[in-house]
């Protein structure tokens, strides 16, 4: 057993009392306090990175980097869940891989040291839309062949390997391939990339362990795609993707069907390896209204996204939907097809009232503080739209208080004033 399951293993009285007022909220029982705790990206580093001495991107070219000031603010600001640095990009494997889909703070596309990640949006890069079957007939040949020289210059080799027919002695012909440079440079290089991502993986689940050791349950053990957003954030890109709905609709949905297998596998895969694991979070990077369709989304989103959500569950986690615009005309089905008292939906604005009604007993809902107040409004502020969001949102039971945006920047007398309200501050 690892240090950190070990830690898990033996929970404090703080990390058990925080946890029963979590799974209340998500359950719909009645608190006596406002289970509270802001999704957070880069703010410990903004908080305390000058004066330690640290930047955003030194912490991705070493998460261990991040351990001081990401402890720091759960130890001033005693949120009721942890937070780890997972929007910390890993800068050493993106660097030597040479990187085509993302770009990142001190890397050749973002000068600045404290800035976040892009990920590129191209036509050039991605798979085309007449690729969606073959995806779907051999992912993982696609993938390591297609995408990842794609994705990653330096891998250009793995476009000349193919597993698929390498059986008996004519497949042994198939072996050729890697004798040849690009090709063995790129196993190499994915050897050396497979260490530097594991001292990374250990130093994000060191900094968990400590927070689960300080009496802090983690308030996102994993991340997971919903099925349509491979394609939409890695594989094909939001442009290219937004035009598939019409041009390539019934090769999609065969993607997808192949995307959602790999999904549900990889989340059992997960917790089977992951015992202790608990709270997952879907970003939900399209389905909202303004791009979607109600009927598109319960035809090439939804399906996906519920099964996945259903795995989640059946596997004993939390699955957490993080709608990152306005569902308001889809909000009902996912109260229609959402267990009850199993799951959380992060609303992002979105119509409180009709969620309310929606939701009330049977789904927690999460949201509501306006995370640009916490950079740049006063204390007074602060306090006031806590009182009033607790006012509209938690009647009932089943409120997780959190803000409209992850934050980056806030200031620390308004997250003072947001935690200490959030406290003391009830009403059903």
């Amino acid at each position: 057993m690892s240090e950190n399951n070990a830690e898990m293993m033996k929970p404090s009285p703080e990390f058990l009392e925080r946890m029963k007022l979590y799974m209340d909220t998500v359950e719909c029982k009645r608190v006596d306090r406002i289970c509270t705790s802001p999704m957070i990206m880069y703010l410990p580093i903004h908080l305390y990175g000058e004066e330690m001495g640290v930047t955003i991107a030194d912490c991705m070219m070493d998460y261990s980097k991040a351990e001081a000031p990401y402890l720091r603010y759960h130890q001033e600001f005693q949120p009721d869940l942890g937070w780890g640095p997972q929007a910390l990009y890993p800068a050493p494997a993106l660097e030597q891989l040479d990187c085509q889909y993302v770009n990142w703070p001190g890397g050749p596309k973002i000068p600045d040291l404290n800035a976040g990640f892009q990920v590129v949006d191209r036509e050039e890069g991605y798979m085309s839309g007449e690729e969606y079957l073959e995806y779907a007939e051999d992912p993982s040949g696609f993938v390591m062949r297609k995408i990842l020289p794609r994705h990653y210059a330096a891998l250009k080799g793995l476009e000349m390997v193919d597993f698929s027919n390498m059986i008996w002695q004519p497949g042994l012909y198939g072996m050729i391939p890697f004798s040849l440079p690009p090709v063995k440079a790129a196993f190499d290089l994915l050897a050396d990339s497979g260490q530097k991502m594991l001292h990374m993986a250990e130093s994000g689940g060191k900094i968990m362990g400590i927070l689960a050791g300080m009496g802090f349950p983690s308030a996102c053990d994993q991340a997971f795609f919903a099925p349509f957003d491979v394609f939409n954030d890695t594989l094909r890109g939001f442009m290219n993707t937004t035009m598939d709905l019409y041009e390539y609709p019934d090769e999609m949905l065969e993607a997808l069907k192949t995307a959602t297998k790999i999904q549900v596998r990889s989340i059992k895969q997960q917790f089977a390896r992951s015992p202790w694991m608990k709270n997952v979070v879907f970003f939900l990077h399209n389905g909202f209204d303004s791009f979607m369709s109600r009927e598109q989304f319960e035809t090439f989103y939804w399906p996906g996204l519920l099964e996945c959500t259903k795995a989640v569950i059946e596997c004993g986690g939390i699955p957490n939907l993080y709608v990152e615009d306005s569902y308001d005309a889809k909000m009902d089905i996912l109260a229609r097809d959402l267990p009850a008292g199993k799951c959380i939906v992060t609303l992002i604005n979105c119509n409180v009232e009709k969620a309310k009604e929606l939701f009330a007993g049977k789904i927690c809902i999460s949201g509501g503080v306006d995370g640009v107040l916490l950079e740049h409004g006063t204390k007074e502020q602060v306090i006031k739209q806590v009182k009033d969001t607790i006012d509209l949102w938690a009647p009932g039971g089943g409120y997780f208080l959190n803000c409209d945006v992850s934050l980056d920047k806030a200031k620390p007398e308004n997250l003072h004033a947001l935690f200490d309200t959030a406290r003391t501050y009830i009403k059903y």
